[in-house]
């Protein structure tokens, strides 16, 4: 499967039986089934082509009814393909919160369709869990996933981190969480952050930069927005230019700030927006479906 990296760095494995997938070296290494998706249903490596149109996610102008089906059998596929199946899922309805919910129950598990989520898993973007072998799902087209683990507590968390939820520290928040619910030591734990838009890419409004130097402090606005040149038509820079915000380096501070070491953390090199031949993109206007991050709460 062809991708450009922003670098050189083995960050993820790419798996082409079945449901292509990439999933991130260093959870596997620790024995935490884990994927982000792609566009495709299938991949032929030797060829080098494949049948692009995976759906997983209900998008907001289609028919429940008539589009959850197909998505929950593509999960269902890759769940299998974890070792896991939908029975176990945990998912949210993801509104753009920090809001993180803490499922210890089985009664969490294998919710069917959004429109029958409880009270308490609306308007959440986060899941944190110390239910064996539950499987956490987010979905995204640019916004990244963060996985969180915890394999001495047996703990483990999913969060959809938009610029939104990125501004609200929401791994932050799920590390909180897992500390206070689970008794987890974020010295213990790992992170990776999945694919997502790359700062060249993720062009933003003044009002992003002025939100961030409100919530974070302007020192932490300056490091993380950038203004990008404006270019004419001719490719001649000219005055002004738009601020572009680095998602991947706002969530890794966020991680270390939450105490989980540098070394426990694995950062995405791929950008959706970069790849989308590859990539459901919102930002690059290929959203006709979105990526799902999985990863299922099992150690080896």
């Amino acid at each position: 499967m062809k991708l450009k990296y922003s670098d050189e760095k083995h960050i993820f494995n790419i798996h082409t039986d079945g449901i292509p997938y990439l999933s991130f070296d260093m959870l596997d290494s620790l024995g935490v089934p884990n994927l982000f998706s792609t566009r495709y249903i299938s991949y032929d490596e030797a060829a080098g082509t494949g049948v692009k149109g995976l759906r997983c996610a209900v998008m907001k102008t289609e028919s429940v009814e008539e589009a959850a089906p197909v998505c929950r059998a593509n999960r269902d596929i890759l769940a299998h393909q974890l070792g896991s199946s939908l029975d176990m899922e945990l998912v949210t309805d993801q509104k753009h919160t920090n809001y993180v919910h803490v499922a210890t129950c089985e009664e969490d598990l294998g919710v069917a369709t959004v429109g029958t989520f409880a009270m308490h898993r609306q308007f959440v973007d986060g899941i944190v869990t110390d239910i064996p072998d539950a499987l956490l799902t987010v979905f995204g087209g640019d916004c990244p996933p963060v996985y969180l683990t915890d394999p001495k507590r047996g703990a483990s968390g999913l969060v959809h981190a938009g610029w939104k939820g990125t501004l609200g520290k929401i791994p932050q928040v799920a590390v909180a969480q897992m500390t206070v619910k689970f008794g987890c030591d974020p010295a213990d734990m790992y992170a990776a952050i999945g694919p997502g838009v790359c700062v060249d890419c993720y062009e933003m409004g003044d009002e992003v930069y002025d939100v961030f130097a409100e919530k974070w402090g302007r020192d932490d606005a300056d490091m993380l927005l950038h203004r990008y040149p404006a270019k004419d038509a001719e490719g001649n820079e000219i005055p002004g230019g738009k601020y572009h915000l680095d998602l991947r380096k706002a969530n890794l501070l966020t991680l270390l700030r939450a105490g989980i070491p540098a070394d426990h953390i694995a950062v995405s090199n791929v950008c959706t927006m970069c790849n989308v031949d590859t990539f459901y993109s919102y930002r690059g206007r290929a959203l006709e479906n979105e990526q799902v991050a999985m990863m299922v709460n099992r150690f080896r």
